[in-house]
């Protein structure tokens, strides 16, 4: 089984199309096979797709495009999407299906800093109930894991965060 590539970034809007164009190529240079994008703050959610992303997922707010959060799939990667939860608040999607013939549940979440630990704990209660087979769960927490990767430096795009999984 091939590795897979994970790239997760705050990308704290995406409307402004030379952004949008910047961050995808950013990706394509880290060879990302699987994009989580956090606050991307879309109005359309067609937008990535012309980026050569058919199987894009997401969950975007009714009320506001103040989070909202994406999973984005390169065509070259054999996935098979069986199911998508969405939050009506933009918080998290959870897409669950088979890459490369390999069971997994693919998450996205989105942890606003204004949450509260009930929020939280409901939050991620639904993520768990909701996943099967290998779980690739990224986003942003608004907690800090690795200070040698998590900053708040006004240099962002040294953030994202980079992942190789095996599947086996």
């Amino acid at each position: 089984m091939r590795n897979i590539t994970l790239v997760s970034m705050n990308v704290n809007g995406m409307n402004n199309p030379i952004k949008r164009s910047k961050v995808i190529l950013k990706m394509r240079k880290l060879n990302a096979n699987a994009i989580y994008l956090q606050e991307t703050h879309l109005s359309q959610e067609d937008k990535l797709k012309k980026f050569g992303y058919r199987n894009s997922y997401y969950s975007t707010s009714k009320k506001s495009r103040k989070r909202e959060v994406a999973i984005l799939i390169k065509n070259s990667v054999n996935f098979e999407c069986s199911r998508e939860i969405r939050d009506s608040e933009g918080r998290y999607i959870i897409v669950r299906g088979k890459l490369e013939g390999e069971a997994v549940t693919l998450i996205n979440l989105y942890i606003p800093p204004e949450s509260n630990q009930q929020n939280v704990k409901t939050l991620l209660t639904t993520v768990m109930s909701e996943s099967e087979g290998t779980v690739l769960c990224a986003g942003d927490f608004n907690v800090v894991f690795d200070h040698r990767i998590d900053t708040t430096r006004t240099n962002r795009s040294k953030n994202s965060l980079r992942l190789k999984i095996s599947l086996n």
